[in-house]
């Protein structure tokens, strides 16, 4: 019996490629497309650091200190790539910004074709990827830009947020978001409501199941470790401890720290893993 409700199969099947609703003018679909590919990348990235800290431990030398993290995934690329890494990156970063005001153009006048009790849910869930694919466009270009990160960056700032008497409130508040996504993505990792934004005729068979495999397994992946994220934040507002906040690699080594140890790594991993698949599905079968 599939996963999949019904009211997303029907969604799918009521909807063909020649539409004319879009939620993107199509030279920015395009090269959202081409971003979305490099989104997964990132994951896929992630999905090697976190499977070498593994195998090898915390300072394997991989990324920038072994950290699995966005970060840590584009510093492979900068690294290992020279004067082709860095214009690799500038157009990644192009790429990434194309899809994210795909998005947030989505999220604003978008999903005409959902049902209307799906469409704000689709709407915000579009909003949020547009934040974390821009998170991502911002490193790329600094990477590219200057070939290599400043990791003490985001530790500075949020320091000096702390300063400020709302600044303990604005981070609790990012915390509580992000503890929100976490059930906003697992619900969508269950139900597999993803399906619905997919051209049906573009997945047929196998490619079908393994999009419905491989997002399923990488959105939950991906809620845990939002979930933790969220977790870590709220506490380090509530603890008045800054240094407390971390990103995904915290929140692994949290994880890791509590449950199976280095073999939460290689779990994380293959999810992340699996994500990079599904954003490669996603890039080729999401409706225009």
């Amino acid at each position: 019996m599939s996963i999949v409700p019904a009211s997303v199969v029907g969604a799918a099947l009521d909807r063909s490629e020649s539409d004319e609703v879009r939620d993107a003018p199509a030279w920015v679909e395009a090269i959202g497309r081409v971003g979305l590919v490099a989104y997964g990348l990132v994951h896929l990235g992630i999905a090697v650091l976190a499977i070498r800290i593994a195998a090898l431990g915390p300072r394997s030398g991989a990324g920038e200190d072994g950290h699995a993290d966005p970060r840590g995934a584009v510093a492979l690329v900068a690294a290992g790539g020279g004067f082709f890494g860095r214009w690799l990156l500038g157009a990644a970063a192009v790429a990434l910004v194309a899809f994210a005001f795909w998005q947030l153009r989505a999220a604003a006048v978008g999903f005409c074709w959902a049902s209307p009790e799906e469409r704000w849910r689709k709407r915000l869930g579009a909003a949020a990827k547009a934040l974390g694919v821009l998170s991502v466009a911002y490193l790329a270009a600094e990477f590219a830009v200057r070939l290599q990160g400043r990791r003490n960056a985001f530790g500075d700032t949020v320091r000096e947020v702390f300063t400020y008497s709302a600044g303990r409130w604005a981070v609790g508040i990012a915390g509580l978001i992000a503890i929100g996504m976490f059930f906003s993505m697992t619900y969508t990792g269950v139900r597999a409501t993803f399906m619905g934004d997919f051209v049906p005729e573009k997945l047929h068979g196998y490619r079908w199941r393994l999009t419905l495999i491989t997002g399923s397994v990488g959105n939950l992946t991906r809620a845990v470790v939002f979930c933790v994220v969220g977790i870590l934040t709220l506490g380090a507002a509530i603890n008045d401890a800054p240094d407390a906040i971390g990103g995904v690699d915290v929140a692994l080594r949290t994880m890791a720290s509590h449950t199976v140890g280095a073999a939460m790594f290689v779990i994380t991993g293959l999810g992340f893993a699996a994500y990079f698949v599904y954003c490669c599905m996603d890039a080729y079968a999401r409706h225009p």
